[in-house]
């Protein structure tokens, strides 16, 4: 019996072909679901045998070529390539060894100068013996820690050489006068207040002229002067500019810069315009801090990559440092650990790094290596603000601990040689300030409630007097 399929009109279908329409003696295809009337149906068949002879002629002609087929034998393009990667490091330590020699004799140089510019400086009658003692304590620390030193990246065939800080010296009063802050809040005159909404005002930021505050509700900057006046608003176009993270004063490049999660922008308080800083270009910043000509920001490249912090000097990268960087020797933790937030003083970073209950201190001079770290326990933070250019930071935490999630404020001390008093608190006497940013010489912003009871919050600028 054949098994042959019979081919049966159907007056109920339409020829498949695309310019027949012929419905009376359509029939099925015996190899593929398509329908056709008698005249287009041997054509569709002789079609398909010229296909099946197409395949079987070239099934023959891969497996011919497969037979003679032989592994790429490109051992000597690797071996050249090897070989100039060689020859290109070999150079490149050669050159390194050079620059080692010639930084050497120039630091050498620079080091007996000020040693001996220490020694002969003779005591100034102005100053108080305190003064004079923080002065050679702090240079004399700096002069016993300074070295050259190198760092081989593990992940790269990079080589930096990273040369003594002595600008510390150089602005000595900047690092060594320092305001007590036991008594900084109690010692100071009030110079102004402002209404302060904590679920409106997400972000405020000062330079020596201007106090910006940004509302979020309605998306803009209000600018204020040092002495509290109202001067103007300034729109903030969320959709095209991004969410807002963060905002800081660059005296660089004389503005506010504004990190978002688009591109990194410019307010010039002269024109009130916000503009593209196009000199770092776009992406997600996440956080950002300035300090002299450097500016570091917390950079996201993606999910799979992590956040990196980008060093900028004179806008330029200096340094993209991974999480890994931050925890050499823990490779686990670039698992867990995110880059959050970064805040400077002088030329010392502080890095809240979430889910490892520890803030780094590192330090940007030296390829952001990593001086120390504070175990923040159980404490929850909710600010950290640089003192100056100090090398000190102010810790606002929650204490998890307690019950009633009892405010605290501490503060990290990058200059303090005890471990155990690199962190310690202060007591505020019952002015217990939720965020602080100082600025100009003796001035600072906190924000508070006024009583317990009112809830109402508060700006306020302050200036200290007579507690350096």
């Amino acid at each position: 019996m054949s098994t042959l399929k019979r081919f049966r009109p159907s007056t109920e279908l339409i020829c498949s072909h695309v310019h027949c329409i012929e419905p009376a003696s359509s029939v099925s295809c015996a190899h593929c679901p398509l329908t056709f009337c008698l005249q287009h149906l041997v054509e569709h068949q002789i079609a398909i045998d010229n296909e099946h002879k197409y395949l079987i002629s070239a099934i023959e002609n891969c497996r011919a070529h497969l037979k003679t087929l032989r592994f790429n034998d490109n051992r000597f393009e690797l071996f050249q390539q090897l070989n100039q990667w060689q020859k290109t490091m070999i150079e490149n330590v050669e050159m390194m060894k050079k620059e080692i020699y010639l930084t050497y004799e120039q630091y050498d140089q620079e080091f007996n100068r000020i040693k001996k510019t220490m020694l002969n400086n003779d005591n100034n009658d102005e100053k108080s013996l305190k003064e004079i003692f923080n002065h050679l304590k702090q240079s004399l620390k700096t002069l016993e820690s300074s070295h050259l030193e190198l760092i081989i990246s593990k992940l790269n065939p990079t080589i930096h050489l990273i040369k003594p800080n002595f600008n510390s010296l150089l602005f000595n009063s900047q690092i060594t006068i320092r305001p007590n802050l036991d008594q900084f809040l109690l010692l100071s005159k009030i110079v102004f207040t402002l209404d302060y909404d904590p679920i409106d005002i997400t972000h405020f930021i000062t330079s020596s002229q201007y106090l910006i505050i940004y509302k979020s509700s309605r998306s803009i900057f209000q600018l204020f002067n040092n002495i509290g006046e109202h001067l103007c608003d300034i729109n903030y176009d969320h959709i095209n500019y991004g969410d807002l993270n963060q905002l800081i004063w660059s005296s660089y490049v004389n503005g506010f810069l504004l990190a978002t999660s688009k591109q990194l922008l410019k307010l010039n308080c002269t024109t009130k315009r916000i503009t593209r800083y196009i000199d770092i270009g776009f992406g997600f910043f996440k956080d950002i801090c300035t300090c002299d000509e450097s500016i570091l920001l917390v950079h996201n490249l993606g999910t799979s990559l992590g956040d990196v912090i980008e060093h900028y000097s004179n806008n330029q990268m200096i340094q993209r440092c991974w999480k890994t960087d931050l925890y050499v020797d823990e490779i686990h933790m670039k698992e867990t650990m995110e880059i959050f937030r970064i805040r400077i003083s002088n030329h010392l970073v502080a890095i809240d790094a979430l889910f490892t209950d520890k803030i780094l201190i590192c330090d940007i001079s030296r390829a952001m290596k990593c001086l120390f770290r504070i175990d923040t326990k159980q404490y929850n933070i909710l600010s950290i603000s640089p003192v100056y250019d100090t090398q000190q930071w102010l810790l606002f935490v929650t204490d998890e601990q307690n019950e009633y999630l009892q405010q605290r404020i501490f503060v990290i001390d990058a200059q303090e040689n005890d471990d155990q008093r690199r962190m310690r608190e202060l007591k505020c006497n019952g002015l217990l300030p939720t965020n602080i940013c100082f600025f100009g010489s003796n001035h600072f912003i906190i924000t508070r409630t006024e009583n317990k009871e009112e809830e109402k919050f508060l700006f306020e600028c302050r200036k200290m007097h007579n507690i350096f």
